[in-house]
């Protein structure tokens, strides 16, 4: 993987997708980064709208959001859940995380365009549905304009199945949906707790173990969730099969910063940095590279033997 400074602005497609890709065994991980395009919440402001809503309606007061605003935004959305809970209030998360601004990015087109299999840790449906304009008036109506209903959603652990990684274009909510409120992974202790789930961790060991995996949208903001899903991934003790990417944007300034992550990805979970620049388009930046990689990944088949494997591994679940 090229260390090369400073990153170009649409980094060079690493060899080792396009074969994924052309064999079936493509993932792309899609995090909050991608969302923002489109004009959804960060995380800060995501727990801070959270926060207001519970001061809006007199349960805390501007005083305790400042007393907060120290905390990480987890720790923030995780108190201001546990706050809604225990008063019996509900926060309105389909509010907290549509855009504001909306934009005109064409980020999940590019995407979908692509045809692989798709995990996301976000909550939104965008990757679902990235073509058309959305109602959000509430979960339960969250449905494209044009009236055509939702694919079915995978979205709940006991839906993590190995099949799921087998059919071209399926998206995986490892995170939940805002379409099933119930399954969305909010609080620390959610998190604990999804990932010690054995349909979870079951379907990230076969994902890692059998696919290569490209990361996008996952800042340094949304670490600590990718480490969540990266240790249920086992390391592979070959280094020359390189199968875990992520694409990553830096600033010219920041040649150190980049090297101290790619040595930690790399060699804490295998994961190589596709480095590319910031400096021209910001963020977004990265919607140039999916449309530049999006037209250069070729998604084949599953080879015959894999998806036997996969049937007969299902079978006995």
């Amino acid at each position: 993987m090229s260390t090369t400074w400073p990153p170009r602005q649409i980094p060079f497609l690493p060899e080792e997708l396009k074969i994924a890709a052309s064999e079936g065994n493509l993932a792309i991980f899609i995090g909050a980064g991608v969302s923002r395009l489109v004009g959804c919440p960060s995380w800060g402001e995501f727990a801070d709208s959270a926060l207001k809503q519970l001061a809006d309606k007199d349960i805390i007061n501007f005083s305790d959001i400042q007393q907060l605003s120290h905390l990480d935004a987890k720790k923030r959305l995780s108190i201001a859940s546990q706050i809604a809970n225990t008063e019996g209030f509900q926060l309105d998360y389909q509010k907290l995380i549509e855009p504001q601004v909306p934009t005109n990015s064409q980020i999940y087109s590019y995407l979908n365009r692509i045809g692989c299999i798709y995990i996301t840790t976000n909550y939104d449906l965008y990757l679902d549905y990235p073509t058309y304009s959305y109602t959000l008036p509430d979960s339960s109506s969250f449905v494209p304009q044009s009236g055509k209903k939702l694919k079915e959603l995978i979205c709940r652990p006991d839906q993590f199945k190995r099949l799921a990684l087998r059919t071209p274009g399926n998206i995986v909510h490892l995170h939940g949906s805002i379409k099933e409120r119930e399954s969305m992974i909010i609080t620390t202790v959610d998190y604990l707790e999804h990932y010690r789930n054995e349909y979870v961790v079951n379907f990230l060991e076969e994902l890692f173990g059998h696919y290569t995996v490209l990361f996008i949208g996952y800042g340094l903001e949304e670490a600590e969730i990718l480490e969540h899903v990266l240790r249920k991934g086992k390391l592979n003790i070959d280094k020359t099969l390189r199968r875990r990417f992520m694409l990553q944007g830096f600033y010219s300034h920041q040649q150190r910063t980049f090297e101290h992550l790619h040595n930690y990805y790399s060699r804490t979970f295998g994961v190589y940095i596709c480095h590319f620049s910031l400096d021209y388009l910001n963020h977004a930046q990265l919607e140039k590279i999916v449309d530049d990689w999006s037209q250069n990944l070729k998604v084949g088949e599953p080879l015959l033997a894999d998806d036997l494997k996969a049937i007969l591994e299902a079978a006995d679940e």
